[in-house]
């Protein structure tokens, strides 16, 4: 896993924040374009209805929540070192190769193969991932 300090995780925090939204984007409009793909054009608040309760979109959750996370950890001023510590461990966790039980990158990594976007955007997180190794 990696180390940090309190002010290189609120600078990693801070440098991998834009690309993880990008890259939850170009995911959610994957997924959509497959949903719709097989089920016929949905309105956004049905395709959001699926995202929040659809088991076959349960894979996606780890990462809006570090991105949640990320926005808590660093605009609340009673954070603790150990709470911005943790979380940049967490984004980083969410991309280790190693890591067991990790139902996310199982389905990422299919995307990688699948759509040059996400690929694209995941450079963008191996370039942020690479200022902590």
């Amino acid at each position: 896993m990696k180390t940090f300090d309190e002010q290189s995780a609120i600078q990693f925090l801070t440098d991998v924040r834009k690309p993880l939204l990008s890259l939850h984007k170009s995911i959610l409009d994957h997924e959509r374009a497959a949903y719709e793909k097989a089920v016929g054009p949905v309105t956004p608040a049905a395709f959001l209805q699926q995202l929040i309760s659809g088991a076959d979109f349960r894979w996606i959750a780890p990462l809006s929540t570090v991105i949640a996370n990320i926005d808590d950890l660093l605009d609340d001023e009673e954070a603790t070192p150990d709470d911005r510590i943790a979380g940049a461990q967490a984004v980083a966790a969410l991309f280790e190769q190693d890591a067991p039980d990790n139902a996310f990158r199982q389905r990422y990594l299919t995307l990688l193969q699948e759509s040059p976007d996400i690929l694209h955007e995941h450079g963008r997180i191996v370039q942020a991932l690479r200022t902590i190794e």
